[in-house]
């Protein structure tokens, strides 16, 4: 998958929905809020320009004595966006956050500056962000659902653990093929 791709507009919908956003994505609002645990969470989906390699990514700060029910949460979740999908009514809303986002993003002179350096190293110019922007604009739900669901495996996502875990030490990453 590469970053022009129309499934790749359907996937930066797709993460941002489980986890762009701070305190209202899928993952903030179960890990954050309802569980209560952690003090910040987030992921994103995002693929390079120049080749077809793509990425999910999600984090969390937390205590150690909530890692294993963090761990949980987190699978639980981002299984259930794959498996079940997302609304109509949490597409809409997130159509128009995320759009929103990249106009507001555009006015601030350091995002603008390293959008133009990428641009120069694409070759590209602003009528790719133009027609990701389109493509997003006018996304199914069933458009953002099948590309979870086939570029999403929640079984082959590795978990890294960093910090102090004295007293709760972490369990060995496990290692996927």
């Amino acid at each position: 998958l590469r970053d022009d791709s129309r499934e790749y507009a359907a996937l930066v919908l797709g993460g941002y929905m489980l986890g762009g956003g701070f305190l209202n994505s899928r993952l903030a609002t179960r890990i954050r809020q309802q569980d209560g645990l952690s003090y910040g969470v987030g992921g994103s989906i995002n693929a390079q320009s120049l080749d077809s390699v793509g990425a999910f990514n999600a984090s969390a700060i937390y205590n150690p004595e909530n890692l294993v029910r963090l761990e949980a949460a987190f699978s639980e979740e981002i299984t259930r966006a794959v498996k079940d999908g997302f609304t109509a009514e949490e597409i809409e809303k997130a159509r128009q956050g995320w759009l929103q986002q990249q106009l507001q993003s555009r006015s601030g002179d350091g995002f603008l500056a390293g959008l133009l350096a990428n641009q120069s190293v694409t070759g590209r110019t602003m009528a790719y962000n133009d027609q990701l922007e389109k493509w997003i604009a006018a996304l199914t739900p069933d458009q953002v659902n099948a590309a979870m669901k086939k570029y999403i495996d929640p079984n082959r996502i590795s978990s890294v653990k960093a910090g102090d875990f004295a007293g709760h030490p972490p369990k060995p990453a496990a290692v996927i093929p």
